[in-house]
């Protein structure tokens, strides 16, 4: 088989974006070839366990003999289908959606249930850059099948299973706080009241005067080491709660949600791929016993494009936002129990900023938004972040000596602030490469890689 290598690839994804969604019921070939093909270079031809080809000559309806020897998965396990073809033609009468169509019923004689699949995304691409028979006969067609990248069931019923366990297991309280001082140590330089001598032979016998004297003496000092408040939190009674913890890394996420006194209309964005399950339990507790957060009633649960292969995901359009606009505790968990078994992230990178711009346009009268975001996880939209109109208060879990800087940009650019286990960090707008700030006992400096702990108080 021969494949043409894509020039353009970037063009590929931009385009793709036009006019394309996933046809609903049962699908007819003349349906999907009356949609306007997208035209391009050259179709990119990648290679993975996640995308599989069933190729045919140029100008014919046949598959090659290969595709017979395929073994085809599940149709329920299709994310989307591209049917390829190139623009050359041998003679001008050359009817090209006819053979596309014929092209399409041999697909349904050879794989019958792709066709009642109602999610399965059906697309067309005509490729313009052959010019002549033998480039158009080098170049692929035929269909390009992208399956699922679909989580292992057991593994996330698993998941769900351990947050249904520690959301059921909770039991209200009120716990008395005591007054709470936190230090730090400071060096300091004090006079002591003598006059050390200019010569050196002096200065090593010791001696000293009790005036500068005519000499201008200089003034004796010594480092000393006090203690200065560096934060008070009177003594009060918190609202807190006691629930099973087995399997959670700390439970100190629930508590800063909780303690915290989250004004005006907000919405919560939680990032809910890969491994935030100890911290999804933890604000999903939070939701369920905050009166405030039920009253604002917007939650958005994304896990970067549901089941779509890594190399569908696009800027901006990858997917796998789950809205729950309810002020019941009950429809926002089923919301997030569907938005984690319809995906769990694929690759790393996550779609924080795609999911950002989609709340501002659901609701549009926002204040600010709170996002529970996963540190270890870059943002791989950060060049819409000029999109992003409101303050954007980070909670970011997993944080060690290290803060990316894709969070610090975010809560900069948007006037808004990261909370931590150790800190509420403010005034990021201000930060600047090589300053130091202070967050909690610990003085962290902003470099080119985020904010990185230098020392400990």
């Amino acid at each position: 088989m021969s494949f043409k290598p894509p020039l353009l690839k970037i063009w590929f994804w931009v385009i793709l974006t036009l006019g394309s969604s996933a046809l609903q019921g049962q699908i007819k070939p003349a349906d999907i070839v009356a949609n306007k093909p997208h035209v391009i270079g050259y179709h990119p031809t990648d290679t993975g366990k996640l995308v599989m080809y069933l190729p045919m000559p140029f100008a014919s309806s046949q598959f090659k003999p290969e595709v017979y020897k395929i073994k085809l998965p599940p149709a329920s396990e299709v994310h989307a289908i591209h049917l390829v073809y190139t623009r050359y033609k041998q003679v001008d009468t050359f009817n090209q959606p006819k053979l596309n169509i014929r092209r399409l019923n041999n697909l349904k004689q050879l794989w019958p249930e792709l066709f009642k699949q109602s999610d399965i995304q059906w697309r067309v691409f005509e490729q313009k850059s052959p010019k002549t028979l033998e480039a158009a006969e080098g170049c692929y067609h035929g269909f390009v099948v992208y399956l699922k990248n679909r989580p292992p069931k057991v593994e996330i019923e698993r998941e769900i299973a351990k947050i249904d366990h520690i959301v059921k297991s909770y039991k209200d309280t009120q716990i008395w706080i005591p007054e709470k001082v936190s230090y730090r140590i400071r060096k300091r330089e004090v006079e002591t009241g003598y006059y050390l001598p200019h010569s050196k032979d002096k200065k090593k016998q010791h001696i000293k005067y009790t005036s500068a004297g005519l000499w201008f003496r200089p003034k004796e000092t010594r480092i000393v080491r006090d203690s200065i408040p560096l934060k008070r939190i009177p003594g009060h009674y918190e609202r807190t709660g006691f629930f099973d913890t087995f399997g959670l890394r700390n439970t100190e996420e629930f508590r800063m949600l909780t303690r915290k006194n989250w004004e005006g209309k907000y919405a919560v964005l939680v990032d809910v791929t890969g491994s935030m399950t100890p911290y999804t339990a933890q604000v999903m507790l939070w939701m369920k016993h905050s009166k405030t957060c039920l009253e604002n009633g917007r939650v958005v649960f994304f896990n970067d494009g549901n089941e779509a292969p890594d190399m569908l995901k696009r800027i901006g359009y990858s997917g796998g936002l789950h809205f729950a606009e309810s002020h019941a505790f009950d429809t926002v968990y089923k919301t997030m129990q569907t938005a984690m078994r319809r995906g769990d992230g694929g690759d790393l990178p996550e779609n924080n900023i795609e999911t950002l711009i989609a709340a501002q346009k659901q609701w549009p009268l926002l204040d600010s938004f709170i996002m529970i975001a996963d540190n270890n996880a870059p943002i791989k939209d950060i060049s819409l972040l000029k999109q992003v109109t409101k303050p954007v208060n980070i909670i970011l879990c997993g944080v060690g000596d290290k803060i990316h800087p894709h969070y610090v940009e975010l809560a900069a650019k948007t006037n808004g602030r990261i909370y931590t286990l150790e800190a509420e960090i403010t005034d990021l707008n201000k930060l600047k490469l090589g300053g130091r700030i202070d967050i909690g006992k610990s003085v962290y400096e902003y470099r080119k890689e985020g904010l990185v702990k230098v020392f400990d108080y």
